[in-house]
């Protein structure tokens, strides 16, 4: 097995992880929000002149767009292939876009690039499940034997609660040897069927007791899949695309479940090469059944933004299931930053002072974090089209302070 090989195999629960320790940096560094000199413009006005009315001084120009260039400026610079920036701040939008999106051919990286966007699939999938609870077709304590007989073993003490704010304790089926086989050997295209996926996890004995702590686990949301289906007898591509994709028009938002490639223009994926060594392209070589309703969307900054500012500022769900999905437990996400929650499939985090509701996007080959304020007029979305993994400390440096300068330098 070479090295390469190796790492394309690496269990995705550690890239998780990773994801999670930068958001928390991300936390302990936010600094206040910048009002920048436009605070005192605002309150000039322009000199008097005999016989005419003073009038107020021309607004300060915004930021923003400054902000976002700067931000995937330093995303390359530091040695990612190439970067996409958000940033939406009371009604005002900037892109930004640096880079290549396909480094062999020099395709530079556009703001209209898709990718796949990992975990931020999960908040989609919570929201389908609090969509059918407040139809009254589920209940968030209800029991996973309730709706999927016998699919693991103490499924009468989870509920989907427990599955939703990852309190179940069951074991993360990335983690299992068999999980990473089929593309050790080269098999890029091998589908994992979801109960599979779960009959993986099964095998091994729970973490601990439901609702006793915090364990992120993958197995969670295909369970939570597997109940949409259930519920609704129609598939979860089926429902998401019904129920969120379509209603919001994000064109640009797919579930290739079976497909290794990903709609075009589509930014490729790379594993950063170290000492110097060219990075290494590893778009499809691994097949994204392997996260299904846990992380298999693919989609674009912007569709991502209009999604997270539709479901936070109601568009999606009642004000009751909105309100439980934020409702972050008492449990400890990251002991070293007790801001840091997580509610029913949306993260917590505070970015410049700003409590801010998302989730962060770590699948083979990228990175996409997406986050909103409760009301929708602050977001804030980065992506690269670099595996966390491969990153050396200069790089995640790099992110941290373009998360930081991309939200708090805008006025």
């Amino acid at each position: 097995m070479t090295r390469d090989t190796a790492a394309l195999a690496r269990p995705a629960l550690r890239r998780a992880r990773r994801a999670t320790a930068l958001l928390c940096a991300v936390g302990a560094a936010g600094a206040v929000l910048a009002s920048g000199a436009g605070a005192s413009a605002a309150d000039r006005t322009t000199p008097s002149v005999r016989g005419a009315r003073p009038g107020p001084a021309p607004a300060p120009a915004w930021s923003g767009d400054d902000a976002a260039r700067q931000a995937v400026r330093r995303l390359t610079s530091a040695g990612l292939p190439g970067a996409i920036a958000l940033i939406r701040d009371h009604g005002r939008t900037a892109t930004a876009a640096a880079g290549y999106a396909d480094v062999a051919a020099k395709r530079r990286m556009s703001r209209a690039d898709h990718l796949r966007v990992g975990s931020n699939t999960k908040a989609f999938t919570a929201t389908l499940v609090l969509q059918l609870a407040a139809e009254g077709r589920l209940r968030l304590d209800d029991s996973v034997q309730h709706f999927l007989p016998g699919i693991v073993h103490g499924g009468d003490r989870i509920t989907v609660r427990h599955l939703l704010n990852h309190t179940s304790g069951l074991f993360p089926f990335e983690q299992d040897p068999s999980f990473s086989a089929p593309y050790l050997k080269g098999h890029a295209g091998h589908y994992w069927s979801p109960r599979r996926l779960v009959a993986l996890a099964d095998a091994h004995p729970p973490l601990f007791r439901p609702g006793a702590r915090f364990s992120y686990s993958n197995t969670n949301y295909v369970l939570l899949g597997l109940i949409v289906e259930k519920v609704t007898h129609h598939s979860y591509r089926h429902e998401v695309e019904r129920r969120v994709i379509r209603p919001l028009g994000l064109r640009d938002t797919r579930l290739p479940v079976r497909s290794l490639t990903v709609q075009s223009p589509a930014a490729h994926g790379y594993l950063l090469g170290r000492n110097g060594s060219a990075p290494k392209d590893i778009t499809g070589a691994m097949s994204p059944s392997t996260t299904w309703a846990a992380g298999a969307l693919t989609s674009t900054v912007n569709d991502l933004a209009r999604f997270d500012r539709a479901l936070l500022t109601g568009r999606l769900l009642p004000r009751a299931q909105l309100a439980e999905m934020m409702k972050a437990g008492p449990y400890k996400v990251d002991p070293a930053d007790p801001d840091k929650g997580y509610g029913l499939g949306l993260e917590r985090v505070r970015l410049c002072g700003v409590t801010m509701w998302g989730h962060t996007g770590t699948v083979l080959g990228t990175q996409t974090n997406a986050f909103t304020n409760a009301d929708g007029t602050r977001q804030l979305v980065l992506a690269t089209n670099a595996d966390p993994d491969s990153w050396v400390s200069g790089q995640i440096s790099a992110w941290l302070t373009a998360s930081r300068q991309t939200l708090c330098a805008t006025h």
